[in-house]
């Protein structure tokens, strides 16, 4: 809570507010000397009767374009959604605007629900591709075991066979020589198919073994990844300062619920040394908006409080504030000439005038009595024959009046409409 009566803080008092008060009747003067300006009178003599008419005259020409918008730092530090976060994440909790944070303090926290539930996922397939693995080894060892005790056995066997062979037709018939002969070939055949058996199990079996770990290293790269996104879950302050939520694409402050994905901002940790100010002005009044104008502002909190400043950026295209609305506005960007910490701090309201214009001793029409054809202007001069036809070069523009830089005196009456041709010379 600010102590107002604190003699260090540089609030106004009742005698600074008489000065602000006094400041604005000058363009409260010339608003009623604008109104003045616009009063119509009707030609006396026959020649201008039933045309409204307005007599020129010299007069000061100022232009408030009012704005309105709140207060932010001119540095701060975006708080964003860590780089490493992969895939759109969930917002679980995020700290209130405007709370005071140091160093490492939470300030957003995504739900980490559903990356837990697929890291147990992962975990289980993995371990499960690991008994795969066993189970393949202890089939593979056995299939290896039973091929080489067939091998040894059918290696035994052909080593009788050898042994006890014999082509003699004294002691075996021509068939049991024949039936030798072939159990010979029959065993040396299946001693040729277990050797093949052994070799192209062991390319299988390492195969199988290949497959199961390429799998269990899918496996391990999204149970990392899991993991990593865990770790990422919290949102922490990188300094002390103020958090400040940001904005998102819909304008819409973020919110449980919200998607996030890697990089998003979603807050700020300004400097409040130097503040400044972010304003909307109506696409429809911004004629005379440029940089470099001088600004007047009031924030909400202390409206007869004046604050100077300087127009220093301004948005090249309006936009709507909300995404479904149909008013557009230009953003702008205004410079404080000084910051009072203890009162202005970020997102408060403020008010404002752009001064857009502010001529002296100038000859200005109302843009009504204004005619134009392929980049000429004329006015209809009111002369003793009738409304004559005259030119005029012009100056500086509002909304609803035009400086006149040459072709029109002080004292010289014009037409607000087009006058009949009856009345014209």
């Amino acid at each position: 809570m600010i102590n107002l009566m604190d003699k260090n803080v540089n609030v106004p008092d009742e005698r600074q507010m008489n000065a602000s008060l006094t400041a604005k009747r000058p363009r409260l003067l010339s608003v009623l000397l604008v109104g003045i300006m616009l009063s119509v009178t009707a030609c006396g003599d026959s020649a201008s009767k039933g045309v409204l008419t307005v007599e020129v005259s010299r007069s000061d020409f100022k232009v408030d374009i009012p704005a309105s918008g709140e207060l932010e730092a001119s540095n701060s530090t975006t708080v964003n959604v860590p780089t490493g976060l992969r895939g759109p994440q969930s917002l679980a909790w995020i700290m209130n605007n405007f709370s005071i944070v140091k160093a490492g303090d939470v300030v957003a926290r995504m739900d980490g629900t559903r990356e837990s539930f697929r890291l147990e996922m992962e975990a289980l397939d993995y371990d499960r591709l690991g008994l795969d693995s066993q189970i393949q080894t202890q089939k593979d060892k056995t299939i290896d075991k039973s091929l080489t005790t067939d091998t040894r056995l059918t290696a035994q066997e052909q080593d009788l066979a050898d042994r006890f062979f014999s082509e003699d037709e004294r002691i075996y018939t021509k068939i049991d020589i024949i039936d030798q002969m072939r159990n010979q070939d029959y065993l040396e055949a299946k001693m040729d198919f277990y050797d093949w058996g052994l070799s192209q199990h062991g390319s299988q079996a390492q195969a199988e073994q290949e497959l199961i770990k390429l799998k269990q290293k899918g496996h391990k790269a999204k149970m990392n990844r899991y993991s990593s996104n865990l770790k990422q879950m919290e949102i922490v302050a990188p300094h002390d300062g103020i958090f400040v939520a940001q904005t998102g694409w819909n304008g819409k402050l973020p919110a449980a619920g919200d998607m996030m994905w890697s990089g998003m901002a979603i807050g700020l940790l300004p400097d409040t040394s130097k503040m400044q100010a972010k304003l909307h002005v109506l696409e429809s009044e911004a004629l005379g908006l440029a940089i470099g104008k001088p600004v007047t502002l009031y924030l909400d909190a202390y409206p007869e409080f004046a604050i100077n400043g300087t127009l220093t950026q301004l948005d090249a295209l309006a936009k709507a504030k909300e995404q479904d609305s149909p008013v557009n506005y230009f953003e702008i960007t205004v410079t404080l000439d000084k910051t009072i910490t203890e009162i202005m701090q970020p997102g408060r309201q403020v008010n404002a005038m752009v001064h857009a214009l502010d001529l002296n001793d100038v000859i200005t029409v109302p843009n009504q009595a204004l005619f134009q054809k392929s980049g000429e202007y004329w006015v209809y001069l009111k002369t003793s024959a009738g409304f004559a036809k005259q030119r005029v070069t012009l100056g500086n523009r509002s909304l609803n009046r035009t400086v006149i830089t040459e072709g029109l005196k002080q004292g010289d009456t014009i037409a607000l409409t087009t006058p009949p041709k009856r009345n014209r010379v």
